[in-house]
């Protein structure tokens, strides 16, 4: 009676309310993309159709034969804008999160994994390097380095002279976008910079999950360009054909004395392609300004021919870190290179950007991949 009961009315009425939910995810996500693109808007006429007629067929053509239907164009004339170049294989938005959807499907949980207080765990199993963690709270609970569970006061007596760290919320919820995420220099309980308590900065940004770390000086070929941030390359890498495939990285730098490298739309900072050898590219983009750098605007360092050091170990080092996590198909990493020329681990993070790659490379996110991730999201439909 029990299995009637499953087949014929809960399983049916399951997959409904799954169907919905899916439906209204994919919903508010897509929005928030769009929400990005009228933002961008303001700064760039983006609305303005740039597309010729034969290259709106070269795109039809090709999403047909690989996905099955046609794609809004805005995408495509959006990205044109930036780099004067149509390339097909670039990703939309809405194919973009079904493409994430479909590659960690497996995953009910994949946020918590991004909690940046757990990478402390995985990291370890590599031994790569991460920035050392002073105090971390979770689920409102309150850890000192030792991993000692310590009260709040004590927290407060014993942030009230650690002089200069870095302090974020560890979660993906509170952390997006570099929300919150600041250098503080505490002396006497009063963090200098902003002439506010360690208690009030607490109170008011840092509820429940947050995490105080060491503040990382990056390389000297990475600092010269830019000192005041800690400069980090984004990576991302996915599993395909059981093996873990890096994509193209974007080297997020700092700007007009920020101390964070955080690159969107509504914040100065320079997003640039970095060749596999550690070579930069020729010119950098702030999206706020509409703007190409060939050097950095506050120190002038040129970026063509500019090195990073030990860059191909830095993305050998999320392949190990990828391997650690293989429950989750698609990530993204951020790390930098310290004074030592080692590879340093930020935090892993659910990937979201999906245009200010295609910019930056002139080619579509999954590059050599698309046509295959495509085709086959078009027979899992089929």
């Amino acid at each position: 009676m029990k299995n009637l009961f499953f087949w014929f009315y809960y399983k049916p009425l399951w997959r409904i309310r799954l169907w919905l939910y899916n439906m209204l995810m994919e919903h508010w996500r897509y929005n928030y993309y769009l929400n990005v693109f009228k933002k961008i808007s303001k700064i760039k006429d983006v609305k303005k159709n740039i597309l010729t007629k034969k290259q709106k067929k070269e795109i039809d053509e090709y999403y047909k034969k690989y996905y099955g239907k046609k794609v809004p164009y805005m995408w495509h004339n959006l990205i044109v804008h930036y780099n004067k170049f149509l390339n097909v294989r670039y990703i939309p938005p809405n194919v973009f999160l079904e493409i994430i959807e479909n590659l960690n499907k497996k995953i009910k949980n994949n946020y918590i994994v991004c909690d940046k207080n757990l990478l402390y765990n995985f990291a370890a199993k590599t031994k790569v390097s991460v920035p050392k963690r002073l105090f971390y709270s979770v689920n409102n609970l309150f850890f000192d380095s030792s991993n000692n569970k310590i009260s709040k006061e004590n927290l407060y007596n014993q942030m009230s002279n650690i002089g200069e760290v870095f302090i974020k919320p560890s979660t993906l919820y509170n952390s997006g976008y570099a929300r919150n995420c600041r250098i503080i220099n505490v002396v006497d309980g009063v963090d200098t910079y902003s002439n506010t308590s360690i208690k009030d900065i607490i109170e008011k940004h840092y509820t429940e999950d947050f995490i105080v770390q060491e503040k990382i000086v990056c390389h000297k070929s990475i600092s010269d360009i830019y000192p005041n941030s800690a400069n980090t390359f984004s990576v991302y890498t996915f599993i395909w054909n059981n093996e873990v495939k890096i994509l193209k990285t974007i080297f997020k730098i700092g700007m007009g004395g920020n101390f964070t490298d955080y690159s969107g739309i509504a914040k100065d900072g320079l997003i640039m392609g970095i060749n596999n050898d550690g070579t930069l590219f020729d010119s950098a983009l702030c999206i706020k300004q509409d703007k190409w750098y060939n050097a950095h605007p506050d120190t002038g360092v040129i970026f063509k021919n500019h090195k990073i050091i030990n860059f191909p170990k830095v993305l050998e080092t999320t392949k190990l870190l990828h391997y650690c996590i293989p429950w989750i198909t698609f990530c993204r990493w951020d790390v930098t290179v310290n004074v030592d020329g080692e590879p340093v681990f930020f935090e892993a993070e659910w990937p979201s950007e999906m245009l200010q790659q295609q910019i930056l490379y002139k080619d579509g996110f999954f590059g050599e991949y698309t046509e295959d991730i495509l085709s086959s999201l078009r027979r899992r439909k089929d």
